[in-house]
């Protein structure tokens, strides 16, 4: 801990997020931060990044104020000392590293929250900090009397950018990271539609969420695509996009008309019970439909790791979500669509391969005896297609 940390304290004003509001992930994360900022003498939400109407007096006695915009990120446990390290150097505002612009000669390689401790412990042999670049600010440290300078300066004033106004002063850690989840319910999974087969005429996309996969597969085959989501706020969003929307359980909700393809896209974990979903979904599959699975792999080295060494810690998002109800390796996931009436036609491995550190592991491991799948271990999630029979 540094002088200027037990001399200086520090109060965190933290926006409302609207994307992940209320999910268990975000639930997680912010419970993670709050363990990793117990010396924070004040917290104050908002609303707006806007603080032209704000009262700064309100926010509470502090020197430093730590503004997160994005809340949706993982920090690292040296966060605040470091900042506060860079800050006593002269800066008026401090920024962490994130992947963003990412060219440091450590490499990227973490997946799990102790791989990500592993990775910033090694962040520390580099340099201290670099300038500013522009980017858009998820979090940073600023100095409480610049703060109030630029609010008496300004006619307006967003909070987005304070580091940007502070020209020169501001800094970016090196030996800080953080990592955003923000928008992990908002990608397309292009990387799945060419595994659909042409013949396919309709799509139901269970766990959807607000429609990105249905609408890339309407987009691209011209095909009828209908998302099935139990969350209302994700229900409604897909509904805004103009997209047909089943709201409910797939468990328990009743669907009528039969499918050529029903896809899972990291769902079937979140399920109690797969064994029984899959049978509904042969059911509600046409004659000759496909089954369209992305699944995480238990197996992959980032978790070995983490095993080894005594470690298995949920996190907001990746393998060890917390909202994870079951955990598969190709074999168990082979098992399960046998048992459940599919025959697999494509299986693809997305690969994510081990660092040397977790290398020089395994191949001690080889050397002692053991019979290391080095195929699972490179793989972080399965990408399947199987057929109803």
């Amino acid at each position: 801990m540094t002088d200027g940390f037990k001399s200086k304290q520090v109060g965190v004003v933290i926006s409302n997020d609207v994307l992940l509001e209320q999910t268990e992930e975000l639930k997680l994360g912010i419970k993670e931060m709050h363990k990793r900022l117990t010396t924070v003498c004040w917290w104050h939400e908002i609303d707006s990044v806007d603080i032209v109407q704000e009262d700064l007096s309100t926010w509470g006695n502090s020197d430093w104020v730590l503004i997160i915009l994005n809340p949706a990120i993982l920090i690292s446990d040296n966060f605040l000392n470091e900042l506060i390290a860079i800050a006593n150097g002269g800066a008026s505002c401090v920024l962490p590293a994130d992947p963003r612009g990412y060219n440091s000669e450590v490499t990227l390689d973490y997946a799990t929250r102790p791989g990500f401790d592993r990775f910033v412990s090694r962040l520390e042999q580099g340099v201290s900090f670099t300038n500013y670049d522009k980017r858009e600010p998820w979090v940073y440290l600023v100095d409480r009397v610049a703060l109030e300078q630029l609010k008496k300066d300004c006619d307006k004033l967003s909070l987005i950018s304070i580091p940007s106004l502070l020209g020169t002063s501001t800094k970016i850690s090196q030996h800080a990271f953080v990592h955003s989840y923000h928008d992990y319910h908002c990608s397309d999974r292009a990387e799945m539609l060419d595994m659909i087969p042409p013949e396919v005429n309709s799509l139901l996309d269970v766990g959807g969420g607000i429609g990105n996969f249905t609408r890339l597969f309407i987009a691209e085959r011209g095909r009828r695509g209908v998302v099935l989501e139990i969350n209302d706020q994700g229900a409604s969003n897909a509904r805004k996009q103009g997209l047909e929307v089943l709201e409910g359980d797939f468990k328990a909700i009743q669907i009528v008309e039969k499918y050529d393809c029903i896809s899972f896209l990291d769902v079937l974990e979140h399920m109690e019970d797969p064994w029984e979903i899959l049978h509904k979904a042969h059911t509600v599959l046409s004659e000759n439909g496909v089954l369209l699975l992305s699944i995480p792999n238990i197996g992959h080295w980032s978790v070995v790791w983490d095993l080894l060494e005594g470690h298995f810690e949920y996190q907001p998002v990746g393998i060890l979500c917390n909202t994870h109800l079951r955990f598969f390796t190709r074999s168990s996931l082979e098992s399960l669509l046998v048992e459940t009436g599919f025959q697999i036609e494509v299986w693809n491995n997305s690969i994510s391969a081990p660092p040397q550190e977790f290398m020089k592991i395994s191949n001690e491991l080889v050397k002692g005896g053991m019979k290391v799948n080095s195929e699972s271990l490179s793989t972080d999630s399965f990408h399947v297609l199987a057929r109803r029979v």
